[in-house]
C-alpha cells in the first residue's frame, strides 16, 4: 500500500514560512488498523523507519486524565 507525504504551508511570520507534513492514509488501512478520526498516534522513527502506533490508553489518560 502506498501513501504520499505532503507538506503544506502552515503559516507565516515575519516573513518566514513554517510547514507541516501530511502522509495521506487510505480508508482502509484505518478500518483494518482501528483507527478513529482525531485519535492520538505515537510515531517512532529507528534506522531510517517510521513506526506509527496507536497511542496505548494509559499514555492518553495520564496526558489527559479528565477522559
Amino acid at each position: 500500500m502506498k501513501v504520499k507525504l505532503q507538506k503544506q504551508l502552515a503559516y507565516k511570520y515575519k516573513e518566514k514560512k513554517h510547514y507541516k507534513h501530511v502522509t495521506i492514509v487510505p480508508d482502509e488501512a484505518i478500518t483494518e488498523l482501528g483507527w478513529k478520526g482525531g485519535q492520538e498516534l505515537e510515531l517512532n522513527v529507528k534506522e531510517r523507519r517510521s513506526i506509527i502506533e496507536q497511542k496505548k490508553e494509559t499514555e492518553t489518560n495520564k496526558e489527559n486524565p479528565s477522559q
